[in-house]
């Protein structure tokens, strides 16, 4: 490979950020939703598009993602956004920080007022939270900025444990309406969905809940001519054979990244082998042994059943089957009920309808049918 220039491996998307933006000012709504898998590019566009202008056009921009502080919610929304008023920075240098970063995820030791023990103990949790939450209003009420709030993977809110949360998030914004925009993201369309139709929900009919537009071959044509600039001549992708491996790794952009990135180290081998890496590297990165080995039996069970297509899993046949397959008797209704709830709750399963399960990683399935196929 030639020695180049440092590539932009960015592909800009200037006039979704702008869409977006333009719809806050029309005054017709200040929220949106948009759902899309993981892996979509989301979190990029996010931080690299829509943060940007967003901050030319005079907003305070403020982005958390809550996976990053799922284990402690409410702490680390308010500590991101304090952080975020407080520090001096650039817009830029705050959002280089947190994306290279967990925001919020602060560990908890016995001496910390907000580690787990005594009901005295969980009390001067929600005390100290409830403090937090206020401080956080009050750093926002200090700021005239109008602010744009980006929370990715929102549905995190969603959760019973998270629900005081999100309800106070709900009642700041509404009076608020007129100074923060919010943008959530979220990689479970069907737990997004319920987080803002369901009457039960904080954010019931909160936001329009849409899809996020999703990349495709103008974004892997402008990748190409990137990797072709570094690339020996010998050795450069044709579009058809990018198109091709961006099907094969399920239109996939962080996918794709990686296919690259393993052509351009190794583009002898050919794209094939180039596929293969990627998409055992992703395997190996996302830890889905150790997913898999953390899973109870009946867990693991009911996902290689839904991995292999098959349907009825309700029924008193299949709950036989699987109960076989344990060397156990019939499954209980209430087995299998539990057992999913926890795959919802772990974000390994959603429900598209009435008995129909779908994989919120299509490549978890995809590593599920590969390695534990049901028979």
């Amino acid at each position: 490979m030639s020695e180049k220039s440092a590539p932009d491996w960015h592909f800009q998307r200037p006039e979704l950020a702008d869409y977006y933006l333009k719809s806050f000012a029309l005054k017709l709504s200040n929220s949106r939703a948009l759902f899309a898998r993981r892996r979509m590019g989301k979190t990029e566009f996010l931080l690299q598009d829509l943060a940007p202008l967003a901050s030319r056009q005079g907003y305070r921009v403020i982005y958390i993602n809550l996976w990053e502080c799922r284990d402690n919610t409410s702490e680390g929304v308010a500590t991101a956004v304090i952080h975020s008023l407080q520090n001096s920075d650039g817009l830029l240098d705050r959002l280089k920080k947190i994306s290279s970063k967990k925001i919020g995820s602060i560990k908890l030791n016995a001496k910390s007022p907000l580690a787990e023990g005594s009901l005295e103990t969980r009390f001067e949790s929600d005390a100290a939270t409830s403090s937090l939450i206020s401080k956080m209003w009050q750093k926002i009420d200090q700021t005239y900025d109008t602010i744009l709030l980006l929370i990715d993977e929102a549905q995190i809110l969603a959760s019973a444990s998270n629900n005081d949360l999100a309800a106070a998030l709900r009642a700041g914004l509404d009076i608020r309406k007129q100074r923060i925009h919010v943008i959530f993201t979220g990689s479970s369309e069907h737990t997004l969905r319920d987080m803002f139709a369901k009457s039960n929900q904080p954010f019931y009919n909160w936001a329009p809940v849409e899809p996020f537009p999703l990349l495709d071959n103008l974004f892997v044509q402008y990748m190409i001519n990137v990797s072709n600039h570094i690339l020996d001549s010998n050795y450069h992708l044709s579009i058809e054979d990018g198109t091709s491996a961006f099907d094969q790794l399920k239109q996939t952009p962080e996918l794709f990244r990686r296919f690259l990135e393993e052509y351009l180290i190794r583009p002898f081998y050919g794209c094939e082998a180039a596929i293969e890496r990627a998409l055992a590297k992703t395997y190996t990165d996302q830890g889905f042994d150790s997913l898999w080995n953390e899973l109870l039996p009946v867990d693991q069970i009911i996902l290689q059943f839904i991995a292999a297509r098959q349907t009825g899993l309700s029924s008193k046949s299949t709950r036989q089957k699987l109960g076989e397959h344990l060397g156990l008797g019939e499954l209980a209704n209430h087995t299998v009920n539990n057992a999913l709830a926890r795959l919802f709750e772990k974000q390994h399963l959603s429900r598209e309808d009435r008995g129909i399960y779908r994989f919120e990683d299509d490549h978890f399935e995809e590593w599920i049918q590969t390695e534990h196929p049901f028979s």
